[in-house]
């Protein structure tokens, strides 16, 4: 697997785990980061302006670790100043390897406040949000974004991007408007490859090791997220290691452990829900045991069937 520069960080593989609300937290990216294989992380989204205010709440969200592969925090947010504050905070209080900026997310809480997926049709508010970010931190930055939000614009906000003198940028390949039932448009990767002074990360519906290698061919890069929540050795795979059943079975022992040594019990049985969710999709008996663990009345129940997720 080819390595790749994002400004002035260079990773191993073009390849990385893309950001996901309430899942790409610190116990799933220890994982990922023990199994090895990926070029980088992003974070879950984290709030700007939580994180300029220190709020205790988002302080725990970015809770970092002794990893291998770079971590990125990936902020949302509409203020510039938020911004800007934020970005002095992960620059001289935090050990994270670059800044993300979600331009993306289409979750009707995010985008009422103007940000995520809203910030498409605002290019005039993106360009003022990167300089804010690049006068006060000289972290690789990068831009998560879409298609657009209700028509294809992704190449006008490129264009804005690139004068911005951000490092990297990843694309989602919807609309905000489309919905996941939607499959991701890959067609408009055609012609993306090596022609901005950045490279082009390509994210949408890479569910297998098959669907990675052919979007590669695409983009400088490729950011992977449920993918990855259902088979997180698939960036090792990716890199042509064969991975044993027992091996695979052992990573939710090893989920459960982390749970356990980062969050308190009332919130343990919450994390094992949110990763079920997503793991057990597609697979055999599936509605079966997501019922089990949903109606779960205690993490040691749960923790009790989660294994059988992974089989």
């Amino acid at each position: 697997m080819v390595s790749i520069k994002i400004g002035n960080l260079k990773v191993k593989y073009r390849i990385g785990l893309a950001p996901m609300a309430s899942l790409t937290d610190i116990v799933f990216r220890r994982a990922v980061d023990e199994i090895g294989g990926v070029g980088f992380m992003v974070t879950e989204l984290i709030s700007a302006e939580g994180l300029r205010r220190k709020q205790e709440k988002t302080f725990e969200m970015i809770k970092t670790f002794d990893y291998i592969s770079p971590q990125f925090i990936q902020l949302f947010g509409y203020d510039t100043v938020a911004f800007s504050e934020s970005a002095k905070i992960i620059k001289n209080e935090t050990d994270f390897s670059g800044i993300d900026i979600n331009m993306g997310c289409p979750a009707k809480k995010v985008v009422k406040k103007g940000a995520g997926s809203a910030l498409l049709k605002n290019p005039v508010q993106i360009a003022k949000i990167c300089s804010s970010v690049r006068k006060v931190s000289d972290l690789p930055l990068t831009v998560k974004i879409r298609l657009g939000y209700e028509n294809v614009n992704f190449r006008d906000i490129l264009d804005v991007l690139e004068g911005e003198g951000v490092d990297a940028v990843t694309i989602h390949f919807r609309l905000k408007t489309d919905n996941y039932s939607v499959p991701a448009k890959w067609e408009f990767a055609e012609n993306l490859k090596k022609i901005y002074n950045f490279p082009v990360f390509g994210n949408g519906d890479i569910i297998n090791v098959s669907i990675a290698r052919k979007r590669l061919e695409k983009v400088d890069g490729i950011l992977i997220g449920r993918g990855a929540i259902k088979n997180p050795f698939i960036f090792k795979e990716l890199s042509g290691e064969k991975i044993s059943e027992y091996k695979k079975a052992t990573i939710a022992l090893r989920i459960i452990e982390l749970i356990e040594e980062y969050y308190p019990e009332k919130l343990r049985l919450a994390r094992i829900k949110a990763f079920t969710k997503y793991i057990v999709a597609g697979k055999p008996g599936a509605k079966k045991i997501r019922r089990e663990i949903y109606t779960s009345r205690s993490f040691n129940d749960a923790k009790k069937l989660f294994p059988q997720i992974w089989l």
